[in-house]
């Protein structure tokens, strides 16, 4: 019999490890002062997924696991259709899905065993880490932190930066426990989140937060007698747009809107869209296993004649989940879509809301944006289907003592 000293030590050398592959597949978020060598990171952490997908193979409560294979198998299948379509080696393919691949995490969490309380204790510390890294680029730009200019706008700061998806799970995640607890820490920590979301300056993202915000108090405040706690919330996040460096954001987003719809069918995702579902498919196969995600010299490749009097500005992840679908191919959509419907639709227990919250997010945002496949992201997502198979595994376990207990029930004669 192992003694407690010797689990403990075992234990705490398992959150070690795995905080450190967390580090690896998030790049160190890219700061400059870290460097990157040959992309071992990549090679670490994949080649430890794997390991751990043959040591677990065979448990039971992996839900998703066929999900993420389906999901692999479309990035092999895009891989073959970047060689037809662009005549790159489908080895450079494959390799461009490098962040993809850390949904594979989801194996490694499942071998480790890894407690909820200490992932979601991980999930707040990833999303402040984030957090403290955002503000201090955001404060000193232009001068970069980071190996790259994370800045995707020349009219206002909009940083991408990896690791953002602990952002919005350590919102809803720590919002929900507020709504059940009404531990004061809990909302502070949620107003803060949220308010480094209003400074990242991407409209769908901040609507889509709002949105899920507004669907998690209802799921969770559903009585007559709540509706006060929902007023007082609701009028807590009113209070942080009053702040004046967010109401100009806010401001500015609205204006933005205003000119996009004054564009009507020259917006530029209207033409992207067009473009990418009309012009850019050769034939059907685009529609299955996709066109081919370009890397390397091919990303500046551009058919002239078809871009004749067209906007320049076409970027397939500027139309999220539909660029995807037919840069990348159906097959890859289809098993994201899976894990991510499921995500949503498992019924859940009520301090567990923020998961399904968090894929109802990602997938009302990505139909205008790239979150749902933005790097760093499948990191994320790893961690909450992980999260989603202990909550299955918890209830099944309830439902099952319950039956066990009335089966037990001696018969009255």
């Amino acid at each position: 019999m192992k003694s407690y000293s010797t689990t403990t030590d075992n234990m705490t050398m398992q959150k070690t490890a795995f905080v450190f592959l967390l580090l690896l597949s998030l790049h160190f978020w890219e700061l400059k002062y870290i460097p990157q060598v040959l992309n071992i990171e990549n090679l670490i952490t994949w080649v430890i997924s794997i390991i751990a997908f043959a040591m677990v193979s065979k448990k039971s409560g992996m839900h998703f696991t066929y999900a993420i294979f389906i999901f692999l198998a479309g990035l092999v299948f895009n891989s073959i259709a970047a060689y037809v379509n662009l005549g790159q080696n489908p080895v450079k393919t494959i390799l461009s899905f490098e962040f993809s691949y850390f949904i594979l995490l989801y194996f490694v969490l499942h071998y480790l065993n890894l407690s909820r309380k200490y992932l979601e204790n991980l999930i707040i510390v990833f999303a402040l880490i984030y957090s403290f890294i955002f503000i201090l680029q955001y404060t000193v730009y232009p001068t970069v932190i980071f190996r790259s200019d994370k800045n995707t706008a020349v009219w206002s700061k909009q940083f991408e930066i990896i690791g953002n998806g602990f952002l919005m799970l350590g919102y809803f995640l720590v919002l929900n426990r507020y709504l059940l607890y009404q531990k004061l820490v809990n909302i502070l920590m949620a107003l803060f989140f949220f308010a480094v979301l209003f400074y990242s300056d991407f409209r769908t993202l901040i609507a889509g937060a709002a949105v899920v915000t507004v669907v998690m108090l209802l799921r969770i405040f559903h009585r007559p007698q709540d509706i006060a706690k929902i007023v007082f919330v609701g009028l807590l996040f009113v209070a942080i747009t009053q702040q004046s460096a967010i109401s100009k954001v806010m401001t500015k987003m609205v204006t933005q809107t205003q000119s996009n719809l004054k564009e009507g069918k020259k917006y530029v995702r209207l033409v992207q869209t067009e473009f990418f579902f009309k012009k850019y498919p050769r034939n059907l196969s685009y529609f299955i296993i996709g066109g081919g995600k370009p890397s390397g010299p091919n990303l500046f490749k551009f058919n002239r004649s078809i871009f004749f009097g067209m906007n320049y500005n076409i970027v397939w992840v500027d139309i999220g989940l539909l660029g995807f679908y037919i840069v990348v191919g159906g097959v890859a959509t289809l098993g994201l879509l899976l894990w991510v419907l499921r995500g949503i639709l498992t019924r859940l227990p009520r301090d567990r809301i923020y998961l399904s919250s968090y894929f109802l997010y990602l997938l009302l945002v990505s139909f205008t944006n790239e979150e749902i496949y933005r790097n760093g992201i499948f990191t994320v997502q790893a961690i909450a289907l992980y999260l989603i198979d202990q909550a299955i595994q918890e209830r099944d376990d309830v439902e099952n003592k319950m039956v066990t207990d009335v089966n037990e029930i001696p018969a009255t004669s």
